[in-house]
């Protein structure tokens, strides 16, 4: 049961107990049940966030570092898992990013595909559309034996809401 004392701010109309919204300098107080449930939520949402991060043991890059790295020329391979319909939508995809979904990409490297085994000691930045997915497939390419796996942070939402360039 969550117990609320308001000051003074309550009153007795009409032999009803009326209750106003707190006001700055009221006492509000809140049952254990209360607190622990909301602490429960904050550590949902940082968990939500972060255990992703944790274990796709990978790096995670700023979309500004990418580009800065596809200005210079740099040899790199961009690896979009989002599905086939996302990257050819109407949204488009990163320049010169190479469409292969979570889930064919987990089938290929458990097959160990031939296409895959050159990339392996090759920088590869895997994305999605905001980062879960990504985080997944860089951890599955890591465990493949991948040396140099980074993740987009914040995925292509984050590329998008940068303005940078895109393919349709």
């Amino acid at each position: 049961m969550t117990t609320v004392q308001v000051g003074s701010r309550s009153r007795r109309r009409n032999g009803q107990l009326r209750v106003t919204a707190p006001q700055p300098g009221d006492i509000v107080e809140y049952d254990a049940e209360s607190i622990w449930a909301f602490a429960l939520i904050i550590v949902a949402a940082v968990a939500y966030k972060y255990v992703p991060r944790w274990r796709a043991r990978s790096p995670f890059v700023e979309p500004a570092e990418l580009k800065r790295r596809l200005d210079a020329g740099d040899d790199v391979v961009i690896l979009d898992v989002r599905t086939a319909g996302e990257y050819a939508g109407k949204g488009g995809h990163l320049p010169g990013a190479v469409n292969l979904p979570l889930a064919d990409l987990k089938a290929r490297v458990q097959a160990r595909d031939a296409d895959l085994s050159p990339l392996k000691n090759h920088p590869v930045y895997v994305h999605c559309a905001m980062e879960l997915r990504a985080a997944r497939a860089a951890r599955a390419l890591r465990d493949a034996g991948f040396t140099d796996v980074s993740v987009l942070n914040g995925g292509f939402r984050a590329w998008r809401r940068q303005r940078f360039p895109l393919e349709s």
